[in-house]
């Protein structure tokens, strides 16, 4: 039986404002409200903000939807995740754009222009928002594909050169895919490319979160075998410390196909598996954050074990697994509602 002891509690986590691939809870503002309640009961600090627009064949969906709250605290859901992580203490990193044209089509110049543009108006809209923290670096694709290393290096000076006191993320994956079906970059060929490419960033990279992908526990007849996410830990450390950066480790609560193509319906995952990766983790990284609390962990989310998903990993960090009830029948002290910030130069000073 493993103790509180051997984890590291998860506090941090992405939080997504257009429609992806883990699930849609279609919350209102009770559900949002209660989430950064209870992110805060349970020791969740910092959210990020995934991506706030997404481009396909031509058609986009945007955080700046007016159309995304039905309530007057928020004109859209970027606005309502300030005022939610200000009135909250949290901090929060803001991911920018995609266009899957771009990618697809090669246009990666493109695609850093869009995000540059993206971050300055940003700035410009929440410059003085105490919670926001940092610039987080969207595009997710592997190193055969997409122009990816090209358009992470863009974006990085981009945004860098347009608030160099900001805190700045990325979230790279371990264990990639190469172009080949069903082929994983070895861990040599995964030191070399991202080795490289985080050298190229260093001193416009603070924090590099690594997904940890497809691992499961392994254990036979009752005893635990080991596995290789040690070993990519290990390696991933490695790099991202001589980059300057100091390494985090993006929890995956979802699970994952295995053995065949990935199905694009992502389910929460086995407690056990949350377990050994925690456990792991723990051995390496500074902070825990997950993709994402919302869809997997959440008492609200669509698929309700993940109410129970929460409860196991509640018990594991050896916090009281009745908070999220206990946070139900609490009543609210509502806090008086910020004034919306209009347009404003923005602040490039350092947020501590």
């Amino acid at each position: 039986m493993l103790t509180p002891s051997q984890y590291k509690p998860i506090t941090g986590t992405f939080v997504s404002c257009v429609a992806g691939d883990t699930g849609i809870n279609n919350w209102g503002l009770a559900e949002w409200e209660y989430e950064f309640r209870l992110y805060k009961a349970i020791g969740i600090d910092t959210v990020i903000i995934i991506r706030c627009e997404v481009e396909s064949d031509g058609l986009y969906q945007s955080g700046f939807d007016p159309r995304s709250t039905s309530w007057p605290e928020d004109p859209d859901l970027v606005s309502m995740f300030f005022r939610l992580s200000e009135e909250h203490g949290m901090k929060l990193y803001l991911g920018g754009t995609e266009s899957l044209d771009n990618l697809y089509k090669g246009y990666w110049k493109q695609e850093i222009e869009n995000n540059r543009i993206f971050y300055e108006r940003a700035l410009d809209k929440f410059g003085d928002y105490k919670c926001f923290h940092g610039l987080y670096y969207t595009v997710e694709a592997l190193p055969w594909h997409f122009n990816f290393c090209d358009i992470v290096i863009g974006t990085a000076e981009a945004a860098h050169k347009l608030a160099p006191g900001m805190k700045k993320l990325f979230s790279p994956t371990l264990y990639g895919l190469t172009g080949y079906p069903n082929r994983h970059y070895t861990l040599d060929d995964f030191k070399k490319i991202y080795g490289q490419l985080l050298q190229t960033i260093s001193g416009k990279l603070d924090y590099c979160a690594w997904q940890d992908k497809y691992f499961l526990p392994n254990c036979r007849m009752g005893q635990v075998l080991e596995t290789s996410l040690d070993d990519w830990y290990r390696a991933a450390k490695q790099i991202t410390e001589a980059a300057g950066a100091e390494f985090w480790s993006n929890i995956e609560t979802f699970q994952r196909s295995t053995t065949t193509a990935e199905h694009r319906d992502f389910r929460q995952i086995d407690y056990r598996s949350l377990a050994f990766k925690l456990q792991t983790a723990a051995r390496y990284a500074a902070k825990n954050i997950t993709y994402e609390f919302s869809t997997c962990l959440s008492p609200n989310a669509e698929w309700g074990s993940s109410a129970r998903l929460l409860a196991r990993y509640l018990e594991m960090a050896g916090l009281d697994p009745d908070i999220p009830r206990q946070l139900l029948e609490r009543p609210v002290s509502k806090a008086p509602t910020l004034p919306l910030h209009p347009i404003r130069k923005r602040s490039l000073v350092a947020n501590s």
